[in-house]
């Protein structure tokens, strides 16, 4: 919700140079108003303990510090700091009236060309694009000023950031953030912190601590021919002075967000290749975590603000959500996680949920039956119950061919999810010995759902690899063996929302995990 008087800044005359339409974008710190040529951004009057933008004199200083420290990493992109107005009429970039705040002017670059837009609208383009941003960030690494302070001090400052970030989600509510989650990760970030010390020392010392962006996300790179990095930090020098381990880090958990972990890959590998860093990749699955958990703060943080549309408010809170949950997801060590329940219980959406934040090998039978018959994943056939395709010795050959898989996956050391119904006891016993065999962790996520839900989403199925309908639901019941609750067995209310649901199962498995650890 854009507070009464800032409202008329979406009139073109309230700017001095000729414009369309005007855009309007907000973050929890920043108000940022577009007209066809330039970005005007203001600093909200907010002061959070780790920024300070409460008074115009903190504003105008931050203004200026945002130009100076931008300007190190762009090309004439930063025109400047621009004081905003208030005449008769109301706020105005004119310079009509009394001064009422300050903004950095910008000049607009191309939307089109954004990474975080490419990365919707021109996918296949982005693996060609990634030695040249890896080279790019290289040399960019490479210019930003060595800081060394006392022996630890760094290690001091990274260890103060996480637990600050943890301070403040503390406050989160549960359909944010639940207070499992928050422990769990927590007591990960402490030991974390114990184990990684001594390399963050020496990191420092061998001049691997610089002066850098530390805001380094997709929505703050350019891909245009001279590729623009913009938006650094200025309100808090501890935050943008570190490791560049962390600022590489960022980015990488920002493309594993948008599910192109081949592009992340592809970009530490070209990295690497220019770079030689030869200790980078220990530090990284620490600094993703950090990475994803700050992004949940900040936009748990904007979906709390009551001055935000509610549409702006509950899009911010699905967000922190999943980016909690690639934080847990991180921590997951190789663990075979198995599906269980009745066609329609929801098995394939639990599965791509867990698998978008768990970098896991996702084995679907449906997919898999098909693949051994010679057929396309989305051919529908219609099979009466056990017969044809869906006849027990094929259902047999199925389920050995994603035990063969699966068991290849977790030998080399990856997360496996195997979306499957699970019906019988020995199909389950199967893939249990298969985590004894390989000291691979199971669990059996048994998914429950009312009929009449099952029913409605098999009704509504099209294009679907699976070959799931409405009549063979009670067929199905009748035959499934009862699930066995043993310590491995999570039940699962499908109906509920599903990255709330992801969100309790990791909790679950990673604090199991960390009790045998």
């Amino acid at each position: 919700m854009l507070p009464g008087e800032y409202s008329l800044l979406l009139a073109p005359d309230a700017y001095p140079e000729a414009t369309g339409s005007v855009d309007y974008r907000e973050t929890h710190i920043s108000r940022v108003f577009l007209t066809d040529s330039r970005a005007y951004k203001l600093k909200k009057p907010l002061d959070l303990g780790f920024l300070d933008f409460s008074t115009l004199v903190k504003r105008r200083h931050f203004c200026h510090e945002e130009v100076r420290l931008n300007r190190r990493f762009t090309r004439d992109l930063y025109l400047g700091v621009v004081e905003l107005h208030r005449d008769r009429h109301g706020l105005n970039f004119r310079g009509s009236g009394e001064l009422a705040d300050y903004a950095v002017c910008m000049r607009r670059l191309p939307e089109e060309r954004m990474l975080d837009r490419m990365l919707d609208t021109s996918p296949a383009e982005l693996a060609g694009e990634m030695p040249r941003l890896a080279s790019h960030l290289h040399t960019l690494f490479g210019r930003a000023d060595v800081c060394r302070g006392p022996h630890g001090g760094n290690a001091a400052i990274v260890a103060t950031n996480c637990r600050d970030n943890f301070t403040t989600t503390a406050g989160f509510s549960d359909s944010l953030l639940s207070p499992q989650a928050q422990g769990v990760m927590l007591a990960i970030c402490e030991r974390d912190l114990t184990e990684l010390h001594a390399l963050l020392c020496s990191r420092e010392a061998d001049g691997m601590v610089r002066d850098g962006h530390g805001d380094l996300h997709s929505g703050n790179i350019c891909m245009t021919e001279s590729i623009q990095v913009y938006d650094c930090i200025e309100f808090n020098r501890a935050f943008r002075v570190a490791d560049i381990a962390a600022d590489l880090a960022f980015l990488l958990m920002d493309l594993d967000f948008a599910n192109r972990r081949d592009l992340s890959a592809l970009l530490l590998q070209n990295y690497q290749s220019a770079a030689g860093d030869r200790n980078l990749e220990q530090l990284l699955p620490f600094y993703q975590r950090y990475r994803a958990w700050v992004r949940g703060k900040v936009d748990g943080l904007l979906a709390l603000e009551t001055d935000v549309e509610p549409p702006v408010r509950h899009h911010a809170a699905g967000l922190a959500r999943r980016y909690f949950n690639l934080a847990m997801g991180y921590t997951l060590s190789p663990t075979l996680l198995l599906t269980c329940g009745l066609m329609g219980s929801g098995k394939t959406t639990l599965a791509r949920g867990l698998a978008s934040v768990c970098d896991a090998l996702l084995l679907r039978s449906d997919t898999v039956r098909k693949e051994l018959a010679g057929l396309p994943p989305d051919a529908a056939v219609s099979d009466a119950w056990q017969q044809g395709l869906y006849a027990a010795a094929m259902t047999d050959r199925t389920y050995r061919e994603l035990h063969r898989q699966a068991a290849l996956a977790l030998a080399a050391g990856r997360t496996v999810i195997v979306d499957a119904a699970f019906s019988q006891t020995g199909q389950r016993q199967l893939f249990c010995n298969l985590g004894r065999e390989t000291r691979r962790p199971v669990w059996l996520l048994h998914l429950d759902c009312p009929e009449p839900v099952a029913r409605q989403r098999l009704a509504e199925r099209h294009g679907d690899a699976s070959d799931g309908r409405p009549e063979l639901l009670p067929v199905q019941q009748q035959a499934f063996a009862p699930v066995e609750q043993t310590g491995n067995v999570i039940n699962i209310d499908s109906t509920r929302e599903i990255d709330y649901t992801v969100h309790l199962l990791l909790c679950r498995i990673l604090s199991r995990q960390e009790m045998l650890s």
